[in-house]
């Protein structure tokens, strides 16, 4: 009976054993291969499918700062601007598979996007509302004349036909629909004479992609219409096979595993490419999957044209799923300069504006000057966290952390975005430029304004 008791007991222990390599080593190998099944994209697959059509329509918010005294703007006075908005938009992606690589390891793609008012969702607000903004068009390119010294003698005439090709403004401010300035875009140029039409077609041939040739010839400044069909860029993404913790991490862009945005080299000299050039992570469509506590993650944004790092922040419940949170960091746009080794984003493209005597911006602010063909400035939402400098500037604004803060949701072991904010404001200085009458009597003592032109 004691043999029979000790080999009941060493097969419990057998058994108990067994259980602990079912439970603990054979079956998260199972789910993991599982995982790594699903997310792989191979063509045909159930994955395939979401990866070329998302399941469900992301929202697309959109948030004006209306200027409430332009007149006022025009005399020296800070700018006083008002929030408005949710403008919702569902916003569609569809993607245009090209080709797999041979090994099947990468899939290149052109990416459709479409986008449709969502009425209910914006309720009271509607895409006929009317707005004061910043004229963003005429401000970029005058600045851009302001900034080339090989364009002073256009200044000169600019100032001469301003009314011919603006429209006849009376301000730097713009009175439009929020329909015109996002989508449609609001019209100048409207048949031009003369040095006026020299000056249209040179504004054309820029290749802004927030202005649009119209059919009878004139020209339209949007926010976001140059994004509303087709798409352009060509990505090229790994589909996880070989490595599924790679899966739709970007290997290309046109072709190319860089940018050439940004400055490479010591203080813009030429050289290897700089870490303000390198093309990281996804397109924040889906992440990797196998996600740990502690890591971090890229995503690459081609809207500022840069990576952008996310951090892991804590453990999250979304719906009963359990998932991380990840949100960004400093090294976002506070932490940028020589002392953070990634001068590469201070591209000093902007003259007679405040920053520091590095050529960078104060923290919080971001020139996407090289980026968007234009003088724009990228910050938080408010400014949130952006420098004094910049902030007192400007009346209206009140940041939140909790609401302006960019965060996406994951599930942890598969990668899947739960939900998440992308948010950023995009921005302009307001200044006084030399030859150019309209803007003579914007406030000198702040050496420049900064005004924000619209946010997401």
């Amino acid at each position: 009976m004691l043999h029979w008791s000790l080999i009941v007991s060493a097969l419990g222990v057998i058994v108990a054993v067994l259980g602990g390599y079912c439970g603990w080593s054979l079956f998260p190998t199972m789910i993991h291969k599982k995982v790594e099944q699903s997310v792989i994209i191979s063509d045909g697959s159930e994955q395939f499918k979401r990866f070329v059509n998302l399941p469900q329509p992301l929202n697309f918010k959109v948030y004006i700062f209306n200027v409430t005294n332009p007149e006022m703007i025009q005399h020296g006075a800070i700018p006083i601007v008002e929030e408005i908005g949710p403008y919702v938009y569902k916003q569609y992606r569809q993607k245009k598979v090209k080709h797999f690589s041979r090994d099947g390891s990468k899939i290149t793609y052109v990416q459709n996007v479409h986008f449709d008012f969502d009425a209910d969702a914006s309720a009271p607000y509607t895409q006929s509302d009317r707005i004061v903004a910043l004229n963003m068009h005429m401000n970029s390119v005058l600045q851009i004349g302001e900034n080339d010294p090989g364009l002073a003698l256009l200044l000169v005439h600019l100032n001469a036909n301003l009314k011919a090709v603006f429209n006849d403004p009376h301000s730097m401010f713009v009175h439009t629909s929020v329909r015109e300035y996002l989508f449609d875009g609001v019209r100048f140029c409207i048949n031009p004479q003369g040095i006026a039409k020299a000056i249209c077609n040179q504004i054309k041939e820029s290749g802004s992609k927030t202005i649009r040739e119209q059919s009878d010839g004139s020209l339209a400044f949007s926010f976001f219409g140059h994004k509303n069909g087709s798409g352009h860029e060509v990505y090229e993404v790994h589909t996880g096979k070989g490595d599924a913790t790679k899966v739709l991490e970007i290997q290309k862009l046109d072709d190319s595993h860089n940018l050439q945005v940004w400055l490479n080299g010591s203080n813009g000299s030429e050289g290897e490419t700089s870490v303000c050039n390198q093309i990281n992570g996804t397109d924040a469509s889906s992440y990797p999957p196998f996600r740990q506590r502690g890591d971090s993650m890229y995503i690459f944004s081609a809207d500022i044209c840069r990576s952008v790092q996310l951090f892991y922040q804590s453990d999250i419940q979304y719906q009963g799923i359990p998932g991380f949170r990840y949100s960004i960091g400093e090294n976002f746009i506070n932490d940028i300069g020589p002392e953070h080794d990634n001068e590469c984003f201070c591209v000093d493209k902007l003259a007679n504006v405040i920053k520091r005597k590095n050529g960078c911006l104060y923290a919080g602010a971001l020139d996407l000057t090289t980026c968007l063909d234009a003088p724009v400035i990228l910050t938080l939402p408010h400014m949130l966290g952006a420098s004094n400098e910049y902030r007192k500037m400007i009346r209206g604004l009140k940041p939140d952390a909790k609401k302006h803060q960019t965060f996406v949701d994951v599930q942890s072991l598969t990668g899947t975005p739960l939900q998440g904010g992308k948010r950023v404001q995009f921005n302009m200085f307001l200044k006084s430029i030399n030859r150019i009458t309209i803007t003579e009597n914007l406030d000198h003592s702040a050496n420049a304004r900064h005004l924000g032109g619209g946010g997401q």
